[in-house]
């Protein structure tokens, strides 16, 4: 019995089950609560590690994973104490500074759509991206005239853009505003991102989000870095060739991490994970614990992928 994967299917299915159940209207789970209960990974990865991948080992690992599932699932069927006294609050965790004009207070049930612009400029070469967000769907994908289109739509909370541009490089940053709203529902299909880019610059895009999802096809882009981060997350990312070696950069919690590269394309992934499912379909494994392509040592432009994350599912296939 591979007890790894026993587990991590444990986890899938409980995660699955919840959120079709709440989809469904059968219960209600309240995502935000689960992250009350986020040491109680830790407890299943710890016991995994400590007894024996065994008989009586094997035995332990899954009833403890079993009990913990039951467990968290109790708990957060009921809202935590934050939400029943305060209602919801986010904030992003970073160096932004936050005023009052950055509150936004949303009607109930009501739908903002937003369309953000900056325009492309020809001495433009290069430009970072950076995304935080969380409980949105991003999506990326086609082409724009402009450097940067996006549009939105959101039941909770507003994004903000910002851009710069010193010489060659842009910078942007795309970023939800603090919002404050009685109910806040993960579940919700109109709070999303479509995102459209200038194929021109070489790209350095960064995410961070809480929960959410991401579905990136960057196949029509120069990509020279990609960094996604994110808690109870679904990455699916399209990548096209790589320019000089490309990185990509994948560190979640519990999430699933989707990854394209061309079959043309040198790639060589490295993982650090605890409990996590792997599935690198025309990789070999080398002695080092890398996966590479079999030209990887001679490409020029190659492909450096490196995963983190604690009980996430990782999958990169060529196309």
């Amino acid at each position: 019995m591979n007890r790894d994967r026993l587990n991590w299917g444990l986890v899938l299915l409980f995660i699955g089950v919840m959120w079709l159940l709440s989809n469904f209207g059968v219960i209600t789970f309240y995502w935000t609560s689960l992250w009350r209960f986020w040491p109680v990974f830790l407890i299943i990865i710890g016991v995994n590690l400590l007894v024996p991948k065994e008989g009586i080992g094997n035995l332990i690992s899954v009833a403890v994973t079993l009990i913990a599932l039951v467990f968290v699932g109790y708990q957060s069927s009921k809202p935590s104490p934050g939400w029943l006294k305060t209602g919801i609050s986010w904030r992003e965790d970073d160096e932004t500074d936050w005023n009052d004009d950055d509150t936004v207070n949303d009607e109930e049930g009501r739908v903002s759509n937003a369309v953000y612009n900056t325009p492309y400029e020809s001495q433009i070469k290069e430009a970072d991206l950076e995304i935080h967000g969380g409980a949105v769907e991003y999506k990326i994908e086609g082409e724009t005239d402009e450097l940067f289109h996006a549009e939105t739509k959101s039941t909770f909370g507003r994004h903000i853009l910002e851009s710069s541009h010193a010489d060659s490089t842009a910078k942007l940053s795309f970023r939800m505003k603090k919002f404050k709203q009685k109910n806040w529902d993960l579940d919700n299909d109109e709070n999303s991102a479509r995102i459209a880019l200038n194929t021109v610059p070489l790209w350095k895009i960064k995410l961070e989000m809480g929960a959410g999802a991401a579905e990136f096809d960057l196949s029509k882009y120069r990509v020279k870095r990609l960094d996604m981060k994110g808690g109870a997350a679904s990455f699916e990312v399209k990548m096209g060739m790589p320019v000089q070696e490309s990185i990509i950069y994948a560190e979640s919690g519990v999430a699933s991490v989707e990854i394209q590269v061309p079959k043309a394309a040198a790639c060589q992934i490295t993982v650090d994970s605890g409990l996590s499912s792997k599935e690198f379909s025309g990789f070999d494994k080398q002695s080092d614990g890398s996966y590479t392509t079999a030209n990887y040592e001679q490409a020029g432009n190659r492909y450096s992928i490196h995963l983190k994350g604690g009980l996430s599912s990782f999958s990169v296939s060529r196309y």
